[in-house]
């Protein structure tokens, strides 16, 4: 070992440990609140999205948006639509992303109980600069399974939101929607299988060249991932790898994607490993040509350990940052934050504030200009449900950093 490494190595546990903050950011509801998505458009202008009233984002859930204006956080009244009047609906906003100060998309869904003739319908939601509004969108099959994932906002006439729609026979398939600066309307996209597929994140390098991840189910087979492409006039499918395939109960799960250039798109997930008993990290590279796996850490791959990445934001090519959660036996079984971090040549894991028995990170937003990055989800003091990993009574997490 070279001279000194150890102190360098302890010197850099300590600097990762104290370059995160805990943010305090509003509740709601005693019931449980959790952010989902996060993004910035300047130090003072910085946007949060979820739910509230419990810790799945059903069950009578409502719509949650908040708002940091470089100073704290606060929560901005959003709507819940019901235009059916149906019982017992429950509403989650899962992504957000806006064009100017002004101009501001979060996107999520609606759902209701079988006692109504619509359940999961998408909702998408729009900033004015005062208030939130919600937005005429495709109405889709109304008994079926529509949600949208996923939102990239290229100007104020050019957004797209993904996630996925009812098809024949019970099939789940991909959701594509485009706002022309006058309405919504579905966009062409190609399916991996007549099964299943779904796009879990959105992210744009220029508006002819946007990937969109998720992942592809089909009986008797692996779950696997799924990478589309769109060019400027079509979106197509583009093969991806996928490191577990021994059992037909393994997955392969893409949950998020940044995109740098034509040549450096990253996306994050996880794998699990079915025979192996364990759940790892997943981080894919596109390097202009196709996609490959690269080397991420785990905090545990002893039997029984969880590792999820949910997000993924860019400082810079060569400062890339991916978070979610991880819980083993040295955690109980308990979640806890989940951050890496690349620097040009590998991915590291680094420190994260556990303010909580149990926290878990859905969202992630970068300012490349400040060199500020963001974290949300939600944190519980009395930990998670073990039959459903969930948290338990949650509220709402966002961690802060400006990098040097």
């Amino acid at each position: 070992m070279v001279p000194g490494a150890v102190a360098l190595a302890a010197a850099m546990t300590v600097a990762a440990a104290a370059m995160f903050q805990t943010q305090r950011t509003p509740n709601v509801d005693s019931a449980g609140n959790i952010l989902s998505a996060v993004a910035a458009l300047a130090s003072n202008d910085v946007w949060a999205v979820g739910f509230s009233g419990n810790s799945t984002g059903f069950n009578q859930a409502k719509t949650l948006t908040e708002h940091f204006n470089g100073t704290s956080w606060s929560v901005m009244s959003s709507p819940n639509p019901n235009p059916n009047g149906c019982a017992n609906p429950s509403f989650a906003l899962t992504a957000v992303a806006p064009a100017s100060h002004s101009d501001v998309w979060a996107v999520g869904y609606r759902n209701s109980d079988q006692t109504c003739t619509t359940l999961f319908q998408p909702i998408i939601f729009h900033w004015n600069g005062s208030a939130w509004s919600d937005t005429a969108n495709p109405l889709l099959s109304p008994a079926g399974n529509n949600a949208l994932n996923g939102v990239v906002s290229l100007a104020s006439n050019n957004v797209y939101a993904v996630g996925y729609q009812s098809g024949p026979l019970e099939a789940v398939q991909t959701l594509v929607e485009h706002w022309d600066g006058v309405s919504w309307s579905v966009v062409p996209s190609p399916n991996a299988n007549s099964t299943g597929n779904v796009l879990n994140g959105v992210s744009a390098v220029n508006p002819s060249d946007i990937w969109a991840v998720g992942d592809q189910v089909a009986p008797n087979v692996p779950v696997l991932t799924l990478t589309e492409h769109w060019n400027g006039s079509a979106w197509s499918v583009a093969p991806s790898p996928n490191p577990v395939t021994g059992s037909d109960l393994d997955q392969n799960v893409l949950n998020a994607v940044v995109s740098l250039a034509p040549n450096d798109v990253t996306a994050v997930g996880f794998t699990l490993d079915f025979n192996a008993q364990r759940v790892l990290t997943l981080i894919e590279h596109w390097n202009g040509t196709s996609w490959s796996v690269v080397p991420s850490p785990n905090p545990s791959t002893a039997s029984g350990a969880l590792n999820k990445l949910t997000s993924v934001a860019a400082l810079s090519p060569s400062n890339i940052y991916a978070f979610g959660f991880f819980a083993n036996s040295s955690t109980g079984g308990q979640t806890l934050s989940l951050a890496l971090h690349y620097d040009g040549v590998s991915w590291n894991t680094i420190s994260a504030p556990t303010p909580a028995r149990a926290q878990q990170l859905f969202g992630a937003a970068a300012l490349s200009s400040t060199r500020e990055l963001w974290s949300v989800g939600g944190s519980a003091i009395h930990g998670i449900d073990f039959e459903t990993g969930t948290l338990q009574l949650p509220k709402t997490l966002a961690i802060f950093t400006a990098t040097p």
